[in-house]
């Protein structure tokens, strides 16, 4: 694979040239700093961005259009990562190498660009039948949401946190944050979005010389973003005593969460040695700690599982049971930390799981998603590319592992008690 890079004054665009597969893939990235009222807005646009525009004013319109380019695919998101909003304009094509029509290239390359510089705003509003279709869509979504036990668990225990902790808000946010939503302030919020931070990278067996003068013909952006944006990682203070939470919900079951402080790791412990620890303990599947511990040897839940939020510097576990099982539960879960810190684990289990990470790598290789997932994430964070993340894995030692079990100190327990319970002394 080859790497190149152009600067540009408002943007800078990577490239990845690889032979590997028959698609290409670009990824336009506005980067801007988390802020609690920026999470429902930025979803919205990203929405509706991607949905229509000036030149193509109805979603049937645009995938009229993409049909026509080979069945290439559009769509908008926006993730919450560490301390910083990513909202992304994703375009998936066929290689230009395929398609007789000598134009395809640069007709493709142009689309998501002119989407995203000619929305469809007249009179400084949204076009309000698109609002309207966006807005039922995602008020569908946070209901959704407010369905599923797991979600709403884990959402209100984050919120626990420093309430000026970007950890404490996700990019969904509530009916009542999406209702204040009106189509001139989204229409405002585009105009902050354009300014923001702008990346481009593009992954296929093009010539990117070529690909980067027509992106540069058409990018006609003229704002040179000169903010500075904070750092990615979020500095989240450790508490000295434990907030403990119960909170009564409508579900049947309970359901507890407990949230972590990971303190001061290493570029190598946070990029590799961390990732060791936690699919051990609760994140690997049926042979970690806490499944072994809550679910084979003593029945309290039908699964449990830790999950290592690397930009929050955050280990979080989230398990359904019964309310009179809540303390119970969390004297097996000290009990999974205790055996993590004295090592007892086998090299088999290690290795075990250095095949694991190994093969998903090796996957991620083969698709060209996570080729530039990790390229993205190379640029925005040091990561090192995917064959070097190999050999680092593959030099983790039991000692490593155990080093970090010490940097863990416990913040948040909170319990969402079910309806089933409400009825016991």
């Amino acid at each position: 694979m080859e790497y190149k890079k152009f600067e540009y004054p408002s943007f800078n665009l990577y490239t990845v040239k690889t032979n590997r597969f028959k698609t290409c893939q670009m990824e336009i990235i506005f980067k801007d700093e988390a802020r609690r009222e920026d999470a429902t807005v930025k979803t919205f646009l990203a929405d509706i961005m991607s949905d229509c525009s000036s030149k193509y004013p109805t979603r049937k319109d645009v995938a009229r259009k993409l049909e026509e380019l080979y069945q290439a695919g559009f769509y908008g998101l926006t993730n919450k990562t560490g301390n910083l909003f990513m909202t992304s304009f994703v375009l998936n094509f066929l290689n230009p190498s395929f398609v007789k029509d000598p134009d395809y290239l640069e007709e493709v390359l142009s689309l998501p660009i002119d989407m995203i510089l000619n929305p469809a705003i007249d009179a400084g509003d949204f076009d309000i039948k698109n609002f309207n279709i966006v807005k039922n869509r995602l008020h569908d979504e946070i209901l959704s949401v407010n369905e599923n036990i797991n979600r709403v668990s884990l959402k209100k225990a984050m919120e626990q946190l420093d309430r000026e902790s970007s950890s404490s808000y996700g990019v969904l946010g509530s009916i009542q944050e999406l209702e204040a939503i009106t189509p001139k302030k989204l229409a405002m919020a585009y105009q902050d979005l354009i300014q923001s931070s702008c990346d481009i990278f593009i992954i296929g067996n093009l010539d990117m010389d070529m690909v980067a003068n027509i992106i540069f013909k058409h990018f006609k952006n003229q704002v040179v973003h000169t903010k500075e944006l904070p750092a990615l990682y979020v500095d989240n203070k450790s508490k000295k005593k434990v907030l403990k939470l119960v909170e009564k919900s409508q579900f049947l079951e309970t359901n507890l969460v407990q949230i972590y402080n990971i303190c001061d790791l290493t570029e190598k412990e946070r990029i590799t040695t961390f990732n060791f620890y936690n699919y051990l303990f609760g994140g690997g599947g049926l042979n970690t700690k806490l499944y072994q511990l809550l679910r084979e040897r003593n029945s309290l839940c039908y699964g449990v599982k830790s999950m290592y939020l690397k930009y929050d510097n955050l280990l979080v576990i989230q398990t359904s049971i019964s309310k009179k099982d809540v303390k119970k539960a969390e004297r097996l879960i000290a009990q999974a930390f205790k055996e993590m810190k004295e090592g007892k684990f086998s090299e088999e289990d290690i290795n075990n799981a250095k095949e694991s990470f190994i093969f998903s790598l090796n996957l991620s290789l083969d698709n060209q998603s996570g080729i530039l997932n990790n390229y993205v994430f190379h640029i925005y964070d040091h990561l090192p590319l995917i064959e070097e993340r190999i050999k680092m894995i593959e030099e983790v030692t039991k000692n490593e592992i155990v080093a970090v079990a010490n940097k863990i100190k416990p913040c948040i327990s909170f319990v969402l008690e079910g309806e089933e319970d409400h009825g016991e002394n």
